[in-house]
C-alpha cells in the first residue's frame, strides 16, 4: 500500500542514497542486465562486402555472410552478439531490465540500502551510439530495527511515494522482466555493518531472482535470525521468509535464544540435537503440550508433526479443546495401526479429520463428548459411519416422513418372480446405503423421490434380501434406468426379470392411475 512521504521524511531517506549511478552500477548493468542487449547490424558496401557494427564495442568490423537472427563473435570485441540486419524494421527492438543493487548507507555506518533499477536500451530509430537509461524506482533501507521502502514509477525523480511494508518489485511491477541482483554488491555493502554476521548468504535462494530484500527486512526487525541460523534451524527462518504459517510458535522478538522458541534451556539443550528438523509446527505442538500438562518430549512433538500434516492443524485444535495432546497422539495411534485400519485410512491424518467430522456429528446430535466412551470410540470409522447415519435421519426427516407416505402407494408395485423381488426404496438412509454399497449416484435422489419427481425401486435376491442389487427408477410409467455395482447393465436373467415386472406391474395399470397422477396427490 503506498503512503503520503511529507518532504522532511522524503529527504532523511534519500541522504542515505548517492544522487549518482556509479560506474560499478554501470557496468552490472551492462555485463548482467544487458548482457543480452548485444547486436551486430550488418549491411553490404558497394563491393558486396558485409560490414557489422557492434552496438556494445561501437566499431565497424568486416564480417562473413552473417544471417539476420543468427548469432556470431564480434571480430572488434570478441563478444557473443545477436545478428539483425540494417534493413530490417526496428520499430519495435528495444530491450528492458531490473535489478536489485546494494550499498552502505552514506549517513549512518550500521544501515545498508538498496536502489531497484530499470534499465532500458532503445534501438528503434538509430542503432548508432545508443545510450543506456537507468531508472531508479524503488529504494530501501535497512537500519537496526526497522526497514524503509520508497517508490518512484515517474521519471521525476521527486515524486516518491511510501510503502506501508517492503515488496519485490522483482515480483510485482517488473516480474515479466529480466530481474537480477547483484551479490556482490550486498558483500561489500555489508561489511562492516551489524548486518555482517546476518547469515545472508544462506538464503539467497530464498525467491527465484534472488534480491534478499525480504530476508533484509527481517534481519533488519529480528536479530534471532542469525542465531536461528547458526544453531541449524534455518528450517524455522525459512518458514518466516516464505509467508507459510509459523503458528505463533517463535517469538521473533525475543533477546534470547530460549524466549525467541519459548523454551527452557533443558527443552533448548535437547532439540538443538534436531536442527533443521525442527518445524514451527513442531514447536507449537510442544508449547501446547506443555499447556495441558501433556509434556511431550521433542522426539514425540516431532513424530505428531510428521504424523498430522500442519495443514490440518486446525483439526487438532478443535480436538485438542477437548482432550489433552498426549490422548490425541496416543488415540491417533492407536486407531492408525488397529486391524482392519488399512481400509480405511491410507495417512495418519484421516485419523484426525475423521475424528473431527465424527465430533462435530456428536454434537449436531447432542451427545455428551466428556464422556469418554463416546469421544475416544473403540472403532472410530464405525462409529463414525453411525453418527453420520443419524445426521442424516435427523436432517432428512421431513424427506423421509413424504417418502413414507410415497411408500404407502409404491407398495401395490412389489412384485416377484424367479428369485428375485422389486420394491419401493424406504427412506433416504437406504438410498444413501444403495448408492454407497453399488457405487452409484441414487442417493443424491432421496428429494426428487420425495416430492414425486421420480419412482425409485430397489431389485433384491430373494435368497438376500438385504444386500443392495440393482436400482431402477421410473418415470410416467416407463423404466428410466436400471444399475447395478458401479452403473452396470442388467445380466439376462436380471433384464427378463424387469421385463416381466414391466408388463405385469406397469403396462396394466389403467391410464387414470398412472404413477404420475399418484406423485401428485401424494405431494399435494
Amino acid at each position: 500500500m503506498n503512503m503520503e512521504l511529507s518532504i522532511l521524511e522524503r529527504d532523511e531517506i534519500l541522504s542515505h542514497f548517492p544522487a549518482e549511478v556509479s560506474s560499478k552500477i554501470v557496468d552490472y548493468a551492462n555485463d548482467v542486465a544487458l548482457k543480452d542487449s548485444r547486436y551486430l547490424f550488418i549491411r553490404r558496401s558497394g563491393s558486396g562486402q558485409q560490414y557489422g557494427y557492434c552496438t556494445h564495442c561501437r566499431k565497424q568490423s568486416k564480417t562473413d555472410d552473417l544471417k539476420h537472427n543468427g548469432f556470431s563473435i564480434c571480430p572488434a570485441c570478441s563478444l557473443y552478439c545477436q545478428v539483425k540486419s540494417h534493413g530490417r524494421g526496428r520499430k519495435y527492438l528495444r530491450d528492458d531490465a531490473y535489478f536489485v543493487w546494494y550499498e552502505k548507507s552514506i549517513s549512518n555506518p550500521k544501515s545498508i540500502t538498496a536502489r531497484g533499477i530499470h534499465v532500458k536500451r532503445d534501438y528503434s530509430e538509430s542503432y548508432h551510439d545508443v545510450e543506456t537509461k537507468f531508472r531508479v524506482t524503488a529504494l530501501y533501507l535497512f537500519e537496526p530495527g526497522q526497514s524503509r521502502m520508497i517508490e518512484n514509477y515517474y521519471w521525476n525523480e521527486t515524486y516518491w511515494k511510501k510503502r506501508s511494508s517492503i515488496i519485490s518489485e522483482s515480483n510485482t511491477s517488473f516480474q515479466n522482466y529480466r530481474c537480477f541482483c547483484s551479490h556482490a554488491s550486498i558483500k561489500e555493502a555489508v561489511k562492516g555493518t551489524p548486518f555482517q554476521y546476518s547469515t545472508w548468504e544462506e538464503y539467497t535462494t530464498s525467491y527465484p531472482v534472488n534480491d534478499m530484500l525480504k530476508f533484509f527486512d527481517l534481519a533488519a526487525k529480528y536479530p534471532c535470525i542469525e542465531y536461528l541460523t547458526k544453531l541449524g534451524m534455518d528450517r524455522l527462518v525459512w518458514d518466516k521468509l516464505l509467508g507459510r504459517k509459523t503458528f505463533n510458535a517463535i517469538n521473533w522478538r525475543g533477546k534470547t535464544i530460549n524466549k525467541v522458541l519459548k523454551l527452557s534451556k533443558q527443552e533448548l539443550k535437547e532439540i538443538r540435537k534436531y536442527g533443521h528438523s525442527v518445524t514451527p509446527y513442531s514447536l507449537f505442538l510442544l508449547q501446547q503440550s506443555k499447556k495441558d500438562g501433556s509434556n511431550f518430549s521433542i522426539t514425540e512433538a516431532l513424530e505428531l508433526s510428521r504424523l498430522i500434516d500442519d495443514y490440518y492443524s486446525e483439526h487438532l485444535k478443535k480436538v485438542n479443546k477437548l482432550t489433552s495432546m498426549r490422548k490425541i497422539f496416543n488415540y491417533i495411534k492407536k486407531q492408525y495401526y488397529s486391524k482392519d485400519a488399512g481400509k480405511h485410512y491410507r495417512v495418519e491424518y484421516q485419523v484426525l479429520t475423521t475424528w473431527g467430522d465424527y465430533i462435530a456429528d456428536c454434537l449436531k446430535l447432542g451427545q455428551d463428548l466428556k464422556d469418554d466412551s463416546i469421544l475416544f470410540p473403540t472403532n472410530l470409522y464405525d462409529a463414525h459411519q453411525k453418527t453420520i447415519e443419524k445426521v442424516k435421519v435427523q436432517e432428512d426427516k421431513s424427506l423421509n416422513e413424504l417418502i413414507a407416505k410415497r411408500v404407502k402407494s409404491l407398495n401395490k408395485y412389489c412384485f416377484n418372480k424367479d428369485g428375485f423381488y422389486i420394491r419401493p426404496a424406504a427412506s433416504s438412509i437406504e438410498l444413501l446405503k444403495e448408492g454407497k454399497h453399488l457405487k452409484h449416484c441414487v442417493g443424491t435422489y432421496a428429494e426428487k423421490y420425495a416430492k414425486g419427481k421420480t419412482d425409485l425401486f430397489l431389485v433384491r435376491k430373494l435368497s438376500d434380501p438385504e444386500t443392495p442389487f440393482y436400482t431402477i427408477e421410473i418415470s410416467n410409467r416407463r423404466i428410466v434406468q436400471a444399475r447395478g455395482l458401479k452403473n452396470c447393465l442388467p445380466t439376462e436373467d436380471v433384464q427378463s426379470f424387469i421385463d416381466t415386472f414391466e408388463a405385469e406391474k406397469l403396462n396394466k395399470i389403467s391410464p387414470r392411475k398412472t404413477l404420475l397422477v399418484e406423485r401428485r396427490e401424494v405431494a399435494v
